[in-house]
């Protein structure tokens, strides 16, 4: 009988101590990498007329855990919006991230996991932010908890990413040049 009271405690102690790791409440952010090392990407270098930039939307679940996502993000003049790739965890979408998303993962979440990437073009040197925005609908940004009923709770905005930093950052993917062939380039980018 101790034997069992004494495992039961330790399991306990192991939920216990696993959900005390999380804050009281999420955030979500967006990272110009799939790892979060990156928060800020370089300038397009002279002579470029246009750069490639990745950006990933991650959230960190609260206490509370992560069951969906709802969102928007704010993208600056100077930024031509590409194709979005989801999580292959994410059971349900609605929406998307300029006009707002709401996102459903298959499972509950208990730690970091990113639930959007699109792809970007940056077509000027002006420093901006990309930056996570209240849902139009709701008009705040918030996650669906894992409760019975899955209800809302709100989640903090965590980082946003500046868009043509200084150092430390991570470089443009790609950047296309300006003279030469790179109209057709341009054009290509957009047409199919």
């Amino acid at each position: 009988m101790k034997r069992i009271v004494l495992i039961t405690t330790a399991v306990l102690a192991i939920g216990a101590a696993a959900s005390a790791q999380l804050p009281p409440r999420g955030s979500i952010g967006l990272y110009a990498d799939g790892g979060r090392s990156y928060t800020a990407c370089c300038p397009i270098p002279p002579g470029f007329a246009i750069a490639k930039v990745e950006v990933w939307v991650w959230c960190l679940p609260g206490e509370n855990g992560l069951q969906g996502a709802e969102f928007a993000v704010g993208y600056p003049s100077n930024v031509i919006r590409d194709r979005v790739t989801t999580n292959g965890h994410v059971s349900a979408v609605v929406g998307d991230l300029l006009s707002g998303l709401s996102a459903r993962f298959d499972a509950c979440q208990w730690a970091w996991v990113w639930v959007a990437h699109q792809t970007l073009y940056v077509n000027s040197l002006q420093q901006t932010y990309l930056e996570i925005v209240p849902h139009p609908v709701s008009g705040v940004f918030q996650y669906f908890i894992c409760a019975d009923g899955n209800p809302s709770e709100p989640c903090l905005k965590g980082t946003s990413l500046l868009l043509n930093a200084a150092a430390p950052c991570l470089p443009p993917e790609t950047a296309i040049e300006v003279e030469g062939p790179s109209w057709g380039t341009l054009k290509s980018l957009f047409t199919e």
